[in-house]
């Protein structure tokens, strides 16, 4: 990896915490090294009408039973995507940890990326991890990963048997390779020191664990989900994140799209005009906070909130994306605080 870590946990947060009264990801962004010039470029969702029937056509909703129905004179398009209902694979977890320090971050991005973040205490909220000091993370992905660089000047030091590189400089971290995967483990202010990292390094262990994610969801013609996160907070909080955007042959994100949030709580803004999105009670808000966006909120009862933002779909396009949500898994965020 050959960003910082600290810009990594912003990378993923701040897009979402710059929404809204603010907010992206968490941690996550953590590794994709041309994030932040590609949060620039932010883009439209398929905001085609071919791409809103695509997401219309869904059979299956967490808010509507039976078929939804088809606008006027828009023929359903065939290319959407099987449920985002994909179990993530740990493969690595590890052995020990320092006193105190509990899991509240989970973090995939395409192609096969995950980021996971320790800490001795919860965020303030969901929304706001990054603003913990002391974060703990470990990133598993493919040796090939063009964001899972190596440091060419570390230290030497020995995984195991295995060769790895240390490096001391903020963030510290130690990567190395096992077969056709590359791990990490990574620490920011406070820094951890060299012998905890390699202690905690030395401690890992293959994990066959997988990880089911709380947010299930259609993905819309033409778009490809970019990255997906859990963030848990205080008092039992949490948010699934999926992120839509636009990727190129190699695997790279070109363009972001809309997002959808599911949890038990929102990033939009207060206020907003009452609505109903099959029969349950919904708000629309246009929201000039920090970016331009349309946020709709939807109640799903529970204590649970499903949330929709695009910063260029209409309202029809925005709902139907809401539509194409399916039952939220709880379950999936049993994880956070151990």
């Amino acid at each position: 990896m050959s960003q910082s870590l600290e810009d990594l946990v912003r990378a993923a947060q701040h897009e979402q915490a710059e929404r809204a009264v603010d907010p992206r990801g968490v941690l996550a962004a953590l590794p994709q090294r041309r994030v932040r010039a590609v949060r620039r470029r932010r883009l439209v969702l398929a905001a085609t009408a071919a791409a809103v029937a695509a997401v219309v056509a869904v059979p299956v909703f967490v808010l509507r039973q039976g078929p939804a129905p088809q606008p006027p004179s828009v023929t359903p398009g065939p290319s959407v995507s099987p449920d985002l209902t994909r179990s993530v694979p740990l493969k690595y977890s590890p052995g020990w940890l320092p006193a105190g320090y509990a899991e509240y971050n989970r973090m995939t991005r395409p192609p096969a990326s995950l980021t996971r973040a320790w800490a001795a205490a919860p965020p303030k909220s969901p929304v706001r991890i990054s603003e913990l000091t002391g974060i703990l993370s470990m990133t598993v992905s493919g040796a090939d990963d063009e964001d899972a660089t190596e440091d060419a000047n570390g230290e030497t030091v020995d995984i195991n048997g295995v060769r790895g590189v240390y490096r001391a400089e903020e963030p510290s971290r130690v990567t190395w390779q096992l077969g056709g995967t590359r791990i990490s483990i990574g620490s920011v202010a406070p820094l951890l020191s060299r012998d905890t990292l390699l202690r905690i390094a030395r401690s890992v262990r293959p994990d066959p664990a997988v990880m089911e994610w709380p947010l299930t969801t259609r993905v819309p013609a033409g778009q490809s989900i970019v990255r997906q996160s859990v963030t848990g907070g205080p008092a039992g909080q949490w948010l699934a994140s999926a992120d839509f955007g636009e990727l190129t042959p190699s695997g790279r994100l070109a363009a972001w799209g809309a997002s959808i949030d599911v949890g038990t709580m929102t990033r939009a803004p207060a206020g907003g005009t009452a609505l109903r999105v099959a029969g349950q009670p919904a708000r629309y808000v246009l929201s000039n906070t920090s970016r331009t966006g349309r946020y709709l909120v939807v109640d799903l009862g529970g204590g649970l909130k499903l949330t929709v933002y695009s910063d260029k779909l209409g309202q029809p396009a925005i709902v139907a994306l809401a539509e194409a949500v399916g039952p939220p898994k709880p379950g999936g965020a049993a994880w956070i605080g151990s």
